[in-house]
Formats: C-alpha cells, sequence, structure tokens
C-alpha cells in the first residue's frame, strides 16, 4: 500500500561559499560524566517548559478544543474518533508558521496489519477556529486502484464548496494560484491516482497578499477531501499604492539585477537516475544573490528578509598570485596501471587521520569499491575505510572524573588508482544540544581560509578549476533571547570548465565551529566529459530576454519579519514586485538551453509551450472528453499532442499503454544480456522512445523482433485489441480455439486469429457499443478510441 501524505517543509538555505585567513589551534571539549543523549534529553525538556511557560492561557479551554475538533471531523468527513482503538494526542502551542498565533493540535491514529486510519485537527486556542484538518486511511489488504475519478474541475468544484462550508465567504476574498504541478504531473505523470492540490492566495485591494492562503487536497481515486488549512489575519499597517514605483521601472531595475548564470548541465536518462551523467549541455538560469524583488516603494531590490542585499553578506576569494602558489606545489595526478593494496590504502588514510583527528583513531573496516555506490566514487575505483575514535574529555567539575567518548566515527576514501583523497567524514557529536549557546571556534574568514588549506593539500591541481570566490549569508539566530553562532561552516568550491560552472563536480568542505576541526571534505569529479564550447552560448542580455518572454512583474503584499528571533517576531508588509510565470510550467528560476533559448527541464528537455486549456477546448462536449481528461491528469495521455479525431500511431498507443501499466523507474532497461534489449532496427538508443519500446517488450505488448517497428504507423482497431489484451496478460486466453463468441455484424471482417482478442475487449466492456452494432476492425483506431480504452482497462490492471 503506498501512503501518500502532504508534507509542508520550512526550507531556509543558507549558502555557505567564501573569504581567506590562515588555520588556528586545536580547541579541547569539556562536558561532564554524562551521555550526550542524556543532556539533549534534559535541554530540549527545558527548553519545551519554557515555551510551555510563556504560552498565554487559551481562551479556548483543552475540553472545548476536544469537542470542537470530533464535532468538525464528523460533521466534514463524517468520521468518528469516539473508538478507543485510536491513540490520541493533544498539543497546545505557538503556530510554526506564525507564533502569535496559539493553537491546538490534536492527532488520532490506528494502525494494524490490515489498515490504518489517520486524524488531524488544528484549531486556534482562542476563537476556537479550525485552522488545518485532515485525514487518511487504507487498506494494507486491499489493491489499490490505478483509476483517478474525478476530473481537476470536478475536484475543484468539490474544494470549493467544501471551502464554503469550513470558512463561508473568505473564497471571494482569494485568488487561485495555478501551481504548475498541474502540468507537470501531465508531463511526468503515472499509473497512479493524482492527488488534487489546490492553493488560493487572499486578494487586498485586489493584490496578492502571500501570507494569507486557503489549501486544500482531494484523493482523485476516491474523490474524497484529505486535507484543508488556511491562515487569515487581521491586516494592520497595509501599506498603500501611492508612490510606488511604475511596473516598467521595476521591469528594467530588476532586468538589471539579474545574472544569468551560464551552467553545464548534466544530462540523463529520465527515469532513473545515473550516478555518472551521459553528456552536458550549456544552459542558462537566473540568479539574484540574495535578493530576488523589489521594493515596491523605494525601488531597491530586496530577499527574502525584506532587506537589501548588502546587508547580509559577506564574500571572499583568493588571488590570482596565491592559485599559483598553490599550483606551484602541486605534484602530477597520476592514475597506475593496477588498483593500490589494502595495505597501501590503510597507509594513506592513516596519514589523513593522524593530520585531521584527534583522539585514539581505529579503523573498522576496509572495502573495495567500484561501481555508484558511493557519490564521491562514482564512476572511480577506490578504498573505502570506517573508524571510529576514543577522545577523553575532562572533568568539568570536581565532582565529576574524566570521561572517555566512543562516539565519533567516520570514513575516508582513497582513489585505488590514484591516490587521492576522495572524501573524509567525521561525525563528531557535539557536546551540547542545538540551541545552546557557545563560544564559536573561528570566524566565517579564518573558515575559508583554512578550506583553501584542505584543497591545497588534498588536491592542489585543481585549485584553478574550481570556483574559489564564495559568499555568505550572514544568518543570526536566536535562542531564548542569546544568539546562536552557527554550528558549522560549509565552503562548496563548484567545478569550472570553459569559465562555465559545471556543478555536477565538486570539492566540499566544512567545518565544526565547536572545535575549528575538519568535519567534511568531498570531491566528487569526473574525467573524460565532453564539454561543449561556450562560444556557442546566447549573450547574457539575449538570455534576459528569453526570462522576460516566459515571466512578467507583479504587484503583492508580502510580510516579513525584522527580528532575527523567530519565536519574537517583529512583522512589517511591504508592497513588492516580484517576476510572476505567464503560464504555470515557466518561473523566474527555469533553465534555458543556452544555444537555442528554448525552456528546459533537469533531464535537459525542451518543455512545451503549450497552454492546457487548448487542450480542454479541444475536447469540449467530445464524447471522450472526461476520460481522455482524467488520463491526461495522470501524465498518461499528452495533451499537447491529443487530437481525438485523428488516427493513433503505433509509438503513441505504446506509450499509452506503457504509463498505464507504469514505467519502472528503476529497471535495469541497458544490459547488453537484457532479454528486453531492443532488436528492431530503426529504434535507437539515444531516442526518447527507447525506454518505452524496452518497457513495452518486457510487459509483453509488443513482441521484440528483428527488422522495423515502424512507430509512426497507424493502428487498425483489432491491432489496437491485440496491443490492449496483451497489456492486461489476457493474451494466452485470447488464442484459445472456439471459445469466443461474437455478434458484431462485421464480425467476418475481423482476422481469425485476432477474434480472441477482440471478444475479450468486448467482454470486459472495453470497446464503446457504436449504431448498428458494427466493430470496424480494418478501420485506423483514433487517439480517443485508444484514450477511452485505456482509461476502461486500467481497472483491471492491479488485477
Amino acid at each position: 500500500m503506498v501512503r501518500r501524505k502532504g508534507i509542508i517543509f520550512l526550507v531556509i538555505t543558507l549558502l555557505v561559499m567564501g573569504m581567506a585567513v590562515p588555520a588556528f589551534a586545536d580547541t579541547e571539549v569539556i562536558v561532564n560524566e554524562v551521555s550526550i543523549d542524556a543532556k539533549m534529553m534534559e535541554v530540549k525538556a527545558k527548553a519545551a517548559a519554557v515555551q510551555q511557560e510563556q504560552l498565554p492561557e487559551p481562551k479556548i479551554n483543552r475540553d472545548k478544543a476536544l469537542e470542537i475538533a470530533k464535532k468538525a471531523l464528523i460533521d466534514l468527513f463524517g468520521m468518528s474518533v469516539e473508538d478507543k482503538k485510536y491513540n490520541f494526542t493533544i498539543e497546545n502551542r505557538k503556530d510554526w508558521s506564525n507564533p502569535d498565533l496559539y493553537v491546538w493540535q490534536l492527532n488520532w491514529n490506528y494502525n494494524d496489519a490490515a489498515e490504518y486510519v489517520y486524524a488531524y485537527v488544528m484549531l486556534d486556542a482562542m476563537t476556537g477556529d479550525i485552522l488545518e484538518i485532515s485525514k487518511d486511511g487504507g487498506s494494507y489488504t486491499e489493491p489499490q486502484t490505478k483509476l483517478t475519478t474525478i476530473t481537476k474541475e470536478e475536484a475543484k468544484e468539490k474544494a470549493e464548496a467544501f471551502i464554503g462550508k469550513v470558512v463561508p465567504g473568505l473564497l471571494d476574498q482569494t485568488v487561485f494560484n495555478d501551481t504548475g504541478d498541474d502540468y507537470y504531473r501531465k508531463m511526468y505523470g503515472g499509473s497512479y491516482p493524482v492527488y488534487y492540490y489546490f492553493n488560493y492566495i487572499r486578494l487586498y485591494n485586489g493584490i496578492k497578499y502571500d501570507n494569507n492562503y486557503i489549501n486544500i487536497g482531494i484523493d482523485g481515486a476516491s474523490g474524497e477531501i484529505r486535507n484543508f488549512n488556511y491562515r487569515w489575519d487581521e491586516l494592520k499597517d497595509i501599506p498603500s499604492k501611492d508612490g510606488i514605483i511604475t511596473m516598467e521601472q521595476a521591469t528594467k531595475t530588476l532586468k538589471d539585477n539579474t545574472i544569468m548564470e551560464l551552467i553545464y548541465l548534466p544530462i540523463r536518462d529520465q527515469y532513473k537516475y545515473e550516478s555518472v551523467p551521459k553528456s552536458v549541455k550549456l544552459a542558462y538560469r537566473s540568479s539574484y544573490s540574495f535578493a530576488n524583488m523589489l521594493d515596491a516603494k523605494t525601488g531597491k531590490m530586496i530577499g527574502w528578509n525584506g532587506k537589501e542585499q548588502e546587508q547580509s553578506i559577506k564574500s571572499a576569494s583568493i588571488t590570482e598570485k596565491q592559485m599559483n602558489d598553490i599550483l606551484s606545489k602541486a605534484k602530477p595526478v597520476v592514475k597506475k596501471e593496477e588498483e593500490i593494496t589494502k595495505e597501501r590504502a590503510q597507509e594513506l588514510a592513516q596519514k589523513v587521520l593522524s593530520d585531521e583527528i584527534e583522539g585514539t583513531v581505529k579503523i573498522n573496516n576496509i572495502n573495495y569499491i567500484e561501481g555508484d555506490g558511493y557519490w564521491e566514487a562514482a564512476g572511480r575505483k577506490a578504498w573505502n575505510i570506517d573508524f571510529t575514535v576514543e577522545k577523553k574529555v575532562e572533568a568539568q567539575d570536581a565532582n565529576t572524573k574524566e570521561a572517555m567518548m566512543p562516539l565519533m566515527n567516520g570514513r575516508i576514501m582513497i582513489d585505488a588508482l590514484t591516490e587521492e583523497v576522495l572524501a573524509f567524514n567525521y561525525w563528531d557529536y557535539y557536546d551540547k544540544a542545538y540551541g545552546q549557546s557557545f563560544e564559536p571556534a573561528m570566524t566565517w574568514e579564518e573558515a575559508y581560509g583554512k578550506a583553501i588549506e584542505m584543497v591545497a593539500k588534498y588536491h592542489p591541481d585543481k585549485i584553478n578549476q574550481i570556483k574559489t570566490d564564495q559568499i555568505y549569508y550572514k544568518y543570526t539566530e536566536y535562542v531564548d533571547g542569546k544568539e546562536i553562532p552557527p554550528m558549522e561552516y560549509y565552503f562548496n568550491f563548484i567545478r569550472k570548465v570553459n569559465g562555465v560552472l559545471y556543478e555536477e563536480n565538486s570539492i566540499n568542505v566544512s567545518f565544526n565551529n565547536r572545535t575549528g576541526k575538519l568535519m567534511n571534505f568531498t570531491s566528487r569529479w569526473q574525467d573524460d566529459v565532453n564539454f561543449p564550447a561556450a562560444e556557442k552560448a546566447l549573450s547574457a542580455d539575449e538570455a534576459k530576454n528569453v526570462l522576460l518572454q516566459y515571466n512578467a512583474m507583479e504587484l503583492a503584499y508580502t510580510r516579513f519579519n525584522n527580528s532575527n528571533d523567530y519565536m519574537n517576531p517583529q512583522y512589517e508588509t511591504k508592497l513588492i514586485y516580484r517576476l510572476f510565470p505567464k503560464k504555470p510550467q515557466f518561473n523566474m528560476y527555469m533553465l534555458m538551453d543556452a544555444v537555442t533559448g528554448k525552456p528546459i527541464d533537469y533531464n535537459g528537455k525542451e518543455i512545451p509551450d503549450y497552454d492546457l486549456g487548448n487542450f480542454d477546448t479541444a475536447l469540449k462536449d467530445h464524447w471522450v472528453e472526461r476520460s481522455a481528461k482524467l488520463l491526461a491528469q495522470q501524465g498518461i495521455v499528452e495533451p499537447g499532442t491529443f487530437k481525438p479525431d485523428e488516427a493513433i500511431t503505433k509509438m503513441d498507443a505504446v506509450k499509452m499503454l506503457v504509463k498505464a501499466r507504469g514505467m519502472d523507474y528503476y529497471y535495469p532497461m541497458e544490459k547488453a544480456e537484457s532479454a528486453d534489449q531492443v532488436s528492431f532496427s530503426d529504434v535507437r538508443e539515444d531516442s526518447d522512445d527507447y525506454r518505452y519500446i524496452q518497457t513495452a517488450i518486457r510487459y509483453g505488448i509488443i513482441d521484440n523482433k528483428e527488422g522495423s517497428f515502424n512507430g509512426d504507423a497507424t493502428l487498425t482497431r483489432e491491432q489496437l485489441a491485440v496491443m490492449m489484451v496483451k497489456t492486461l496478460r489476457y493474451d494466452t486466453l485470447a488464442n484459445a480455439k472456439n471459445i469466443f463468441t461474437l455478434d458484431f455484424k462485421d464480425q467476418s471482417k475481423i482476422s481469425a486469429d485476432l477474434k480472441g482478442y477482440v471478444a475479450i475487449c468486448k467482454g470486459l466492456e472495453l470497446i464503446r457499443e457504436e449504431k448498428g452494432n458494427n466493430f470496424r476492425p480494418k478501420d485506423k483506431a483514433t487517439m480517443a478510441e485508444t484514450a477511452d480504452m485505456v482509461y476502461k482497462s486500467m481497472a483491471f490492471m492491479n488485477r
């Protein structure tokens, strides 16, 4: 059973890249003779108690909250949680998305060998309003359906009716936000039912107010509401539109501050991850170096915290002389004919350990590795060495004794042909729980200097092949009013080829800011990659113009927190300008082919520039409208190419059937000894169709034969019936003799050896009834007929 649960991730991305200063002396860690786990539990308990003390007395008490939540589950979901089988929890806390809000959170869950049930309610602890409610459940013993049973339009209508019941009147004050998930689901969807997600953003004075919204999710298989949440503030101190800069001024300012970054994009099979990409492509992407929107009042560029760029950034690099000094001391990397021995690998590892580790080191395992099992060693041969460290820790006071802490462990990876250090990871557990203040061992600038030292020490020959300039976005965090220094400094030195970034390869370095010691050093570097010439790329200005072809400026209200203490926020709402996609499949961070200027995805494939509304228009009032839309929602029908009354080609039918059965992303498709190796002479391995044909062969949908596949040839209706039956794995039955009868008036025109296939399709009611009761076996099958049969057949595919 596959469980689908909505997950909201709050992601604050801290880029750590930066400046040069020398290393410094080691720091000694001092703790009591108490286990780290015990100390962490104690700190967490104290922090929870402190937070609980700060909470005001809720106007809705516990019993009233429970009563409201139970009634809401019955009224909205028809679900009673009175059964004692449910595990129940209740908590009064600050709202994570808005610490000014106090909430009750209630959870019920039940799980056994046959089924699982889950319910969740969050309500405002001061008003009793339902802020969030969700339920999920299912059976482990019944097969999961492949069918999406409601269209997006039907789901949206149901969603809006639910919203009107929970928060009447609010929907009229919102605008539907097309998140683009609909488009990408249709491009990359599969055989499982759709989970519809609808997002509505509040409008104030006709302008979006991002921080107020209504979200709702619907199970496309059952048609049931699964989750709902909203936030709605009393709007205060909202700035007026008076005195804001014009749209034209905003567009020019943002364009002037947009950096079009040229990169080499690794190209992989879109259906499976390949650690070593087959090729690379020149691509552009937009970058804003922190500030990516404009304050509409001042016309200044601002970032996610509402502040201007220069207020929170440090940067650093090394000089050309420093680079040349490092290069002059580098010894040539020589690739040996044979792999080094285990003993030699251990000798090299011991040298690294003696330089970077304090304490007694014990090597546990040494393994030879080859292939894609490890990220750093992909495409290489290496030795992987695991170790642990025993470190003495002095007593903190006279009442405690010196302790041994065998808690630290790590690994080293040595290239078996070049003796280079590919990885050093030292998981030195912190002596204090997160959130406790400490004296930092170094500044960011000092850490940068040490990072350059590490590159010079272990990979000096690559110093002129990496981006040494780094940027540090200073992030100040407060816990209980105390500033917490960063626990780790991290540097990412990206490979540069022809002056173009290739992020697939990099050298990464990080330091423990409590001890000042190296925590991680990894080098991922692949040789023999064919990089296209950068001279073929569009200019940066041309790339900016392409970006603005697909995106436009929009005005919006956004709330910013002016305090670094996120449990005690100080909010300010600003009018901002930002880029907004003209079509949901594009956005301000989209990739584009640097040569053609066409938008591409992260597989390097061009994103079709079509409007999904055209697909809906083409299907309006057509007899296949509902089935085709349902298949399109799952990505089984391609909206950009689907023309219902046109004849379907063999290749398009194969794609549709394979997607309906389910594309197996992890199946090894390219081994020479594979029985699925394609024999067709007109199907190239580098074509987009290759994997579909391989999968169709494995599923038995088509036979693997010498000669041509002829994917552009159209199918007859009886040929389509054969493929449908093979997809359902009933072909053995179809070949049985003298057991099938057909009542089509033109049954005599059906090929004798195909009558069983047609009969099974009719028996399963896959064939649409027509006036005159004719099958028309030799007529060309249309896209509409194929889609209709595929949708109906999916009810049988999980049996």
